[in-house]
């Protein structure tokens, strides 16, 4: 295990940069967000972010952050429970993406940091960004074999929502190029259909006949076309056989491959988000001095669906136990 100084804020605040490796893989994890800030496998760097905290700080893609209150986008940046209206952050149009200013933009503690593990917490006060409640969040990474999983648990102190994720950006290959010649399979038979704005409209289609149909493998750049540019949408999981792993037990969700490396995602979660870097290209170099291009890497982020609690979905009580666990495994191919 390796700790060393990350970078400063502007207000003052030191921030770490956390590292558990093996001799397959190595993880850093930084104190900023919570934030998945490296993965190598075998000194190849797969998962996208920036070599300081500037990069961070002038980011808008959520590279690698731990997202919260609620992950993906809130119609209308407005919900209510029990007849009292919360109105949140309009930072995405009209609606409010990935908790307005959330959890991957705070001060995380780190509590626990041994030979395997990256143990951090935060504490959400009533009212951050229009959401009700206090809220304490652990966030748990775990270095796998040739992976690295993700086990988070909340507590509110009364009624509130909850749905958090990781927004890791990945290219197996190394960044510099796109995923396009990735091959990606997803476990779904429906997707969430959304509107202009990526608001659900309340359909979950077939995936038949369409580009979200990829319980096959198939080549991302081939489901492209003129009228269909890229991916960021929710895929309603279907049931496969569960795994244990970590001691969770876990379904597989999608499995990306590269030109050498295989990634196999597991989730406990009913759904994933696959983004494939539809608004990259303009943001601040990638480590070691790489551009960002427009399909440079993707997201695979396991979630309740987007909107959920515009319908009454993941809202907690006091004292009621959030959890979510995902694990990345890796191995050649």
């Amino acid at each position: 295990m390796n700790y060393e100084v990350f970078g400063k804020l502007p207000s003052g605040e030191i921030i770490g940069k956390y590292t558990v490796d093996n001799s397959e893989c190595s993880l850093s994890v930084i104190s900023f967000g919570a934030i998945t800030q490296a993965f190598s496998v075998n000194g190849r760097d797969v998962v996208g972010g920036f070599d300081t905290i500037d990069g961070y700080l002038a980011d808008d893609s959520h590279q690698g952050g731990t997202i919260g209150r609620v992950a993906n986008r809130i119609g209308g940046a407005e919900f209510s429970i029990d007849g009292k209206q919360y109105t949140l952050p309009r930072n995405d149009g009209g609606n409010c993406l990935h908790g307005g200013s959330g959890f991957d933009r705070r001060i995380w503690d780190v509590i626990e940091h041994s030979d395997s593990r990256i143990v951090l917490s935060y504490t959400s006060r009533d009212g951050e960004e229009g959401f009700p409640a206090e809220l304490k969040v652990t966030v748990t990474y775990t270095l796998l074999e040739c992976g690295f999983s993700i086990d988070y648990t909340a507590i509110p102190s009364g009624k509130t929502p909850i749905a958090l994720t990781n927004h890791s950006y990945f290219n197996l290959d190394g960044f510099g190029g796109t995923i396009e010649n990735h091959t990606i399979t997803i476990n779904a038979d429906t997707y969430t259909a959304i509107d202009d704005e990526l608001i659900p409209t309340g359909i979950r289609p077939s995936v038949g006949g369409t580009p979200f149909d990829l319980r096959k493998k198939r080549v991302i750049g081939e489901c492209f076309s003129d009228t269909f540019t890229g991916f960021d949408h929710n895929f309603n999981l279907s049931s496969t056989e569960s795994t244990v792993i970590c001691g969770r037990s876990v379904s597989l969700a999608a499995v990306l491959e590269g030109s050498d490396l295989k990634m196999s995602v597991y989730t406990d979660q009913p759904g994933i988000q696959f983004y494939t870097g539809n608004f990259l290209g303009s943001g601040p170099d990638f480590k070691g001095g790489v551009k960002q291009v427009y399909h440079g890497a993707l997201c695979l982020e396991t979630q309740t669906e987007p909107n959920c609690v515009k319908k009454g979905i993941g809202i907690y009580g006091k004292g009621e136990r959030y959890t979510h666990f995902t694990a990345y495994a890796i191995e050649k191919k």
